[in-house]
């Protein structure tokens, strides 16, 4: 399974699986429900931190699109304003 295909499963079935869900995690994604709605996603802690990886370059990423058209100020500037 993938992130796109999760594996969905209700919270009283996920209980007494949990050691088995958290093998599971590092092949898919799995989905807990809680009466009928997703309430959790159990992920591996490599996808997780990947994950995070991939939205602080979005963010950054973002940052630089709306910087664009910005005043600039060069580096030798700073550097005379600084001192350095």
């Amino acid at each position: 399974m993938s992130a796109l295909m999760p594996t969905i499963i209700p919270i009283s079935e996920a209980k007494p699986r949990l050691a088995e869900l958290i093998d599971k995690s590092d092949t898919e994604d799995i989905v807990v429900t809680r009466r009928g709605h997703a309430a959790a996603v159990i992920v591996s802690v490599d996808r997780y931190s990947d994950l995070l990886d991939r939205i602080e370059d979005a963010e950054d990423s973002l940052a630089i699109y709306q910087a664009e058209g910005e005043e600039t100020i060069p580096a030798e500037e700073v550097y005379a304003k600084l001192g350095i």
